[in-house]
């Protein structure tokens, strides 16, 4: 069903969060105006934010492995937002608060305007845990139905987790998971101008009810998870048959920027290359059983994968857990049999 209403009453607050003392600031633009670059740090780190077409800007955090968070989602994972004379929109909000505040504390040095949706293109937490950060504005927070269902299991479940683990309450402490209020499962249409943006369900992929977020006169594609780029992927509910085909479509979409969940931006030949990564996974794992080897040999043989010595090796065992569990037969999400529609 698509819940997906425009009509929601709205009274914006203004965020006061994200400010950096002014001592902080004035060393930063020093430090700017030294080397001439577009990086910015951040409190928990380094990260860069480029502007990819005007208005339309990209979050990404250095590669690191943060202490505070969801330790089994450490990386941060890339955020997006674009700046329309009905204010911000933000397309994902990487994996803590923390990262969250740097993304608000650039969009306000670029405009005043609210925040006025929030779009999570999965439920996967290094993507989604800093949506707490624009509630003050009270936005609309955007996720297919799929997500929004994973998003709510998970706070759901979190605080059985911590009871169990006083090192991840302690690492976790402060950080409040917030559950998309709308959904989508078809595409539509964000009613701001300039520029047009479409939310696009792809179906079960990295993980049940991944979206792609479309800025089609800039030519430019928030992948979200779908997409890494030089990152092993975490292959979470998902189905690699389905996220080939998802690939493959959207390498035909009217696009020159794609953006991943991890990595910089990249064009069709960088999304064409992930998806050669995954048939290669698949590939390699279905040969091995149709010769009868188990998941051990399989492991003993493929890992680690040398083909490709990407960013977070530490997810290739996890991978190949997941494709050997998907062909064995355990089960294929109904959302499998979802077309990836055209924008």
């Amino acid at each position: 069903m698509w819940t997906f209403n425009f009509a929601r009453n709205m009274q914006p607050r203004r965020a006061e969060g994200g400010r950096r003392p002014l001592a902080g600031i004035a060393i930063l633009a020093a430090w700017l105006l030294m080397v001439g670059a577009p990086t910015a740090w951040g409190m928990m780190g380094q990260y860069q934010v480029k502007e990819l077409k005007p208005g339309v800007f990209v979050y990404l955090p250095e590669d690191i492995l943060e202490q505070q968070g969801d330790p089994h989602f450490a990386r941060p994972g890339n955020a997006g937002f674009v700046i329309t004379p009905q204010g911000v929109v933000v397309i994902d909000t990487t994996n803590s608060p923390f990262n969250g505040r740097d993304i608000l504390y650039e969009i306000r040095q670029r405009t005043s305007l609210e925040v006025r949706y929030v779009i999570d293109t999965s439920a996967m937490p290094d993507l989604m845990l800093g949506n707490e950060v624009f509630e003050d504005f009270r936005p609309v927070i955007l996720s297919t139905p799929q997500a929004q269902q994973a998003i709510a299991r998970y706070r759901q479940d979190l605080p059985a987790r911590l009871d169990a683990n006083w090192r991840l309450a302690r690492s976790m402490r402060g950080i409040h998971p917030t559950v998309p209020t709308q959904t989508f499962d078809r595409p539509v249409t964000l009613p701001v101008s300039s520029p047009t943006i479409r939310l696009i369900p792809l179906g079960t992929n990295a993980t049940p009810g991944d979206a792609a977020v479309f800025l089609p006169a800039d030519r430019i594609v928030f992948l979200g998870d779908v997409f890494e780029n030089g990152y092993i992927p975490r292959i979470g509910a998902g189905n690699i048959d389905h996220w080939i085909k998802t690939l493959r479509a959207v390498e035909s979409w009217n696009a020159d920027i794609y953006v991943p969940a991890h990595g910089a931006p990249g064009g069709k030949p960088q999304v064409a290359d992930f998806r050669h990564f995954l048939e290669w996974l698949r590939a390699s794992v279905e040969s091995r059983l149709q010769h009868g080897e188990s998941l051990e040999q399989i492991k003993k043989e493929l890992l680690p994968f040398r083909a490709y010595p990407w960013r977070a090796p530490e997810l290739e065992p996890e991978a190949l857990d997941a494709v050997y569990r998907e062909l064995k037969g355990a089960g294929q999400p109904p959302s499998a049999r979802l077309s990836v529609s055209p924008p």
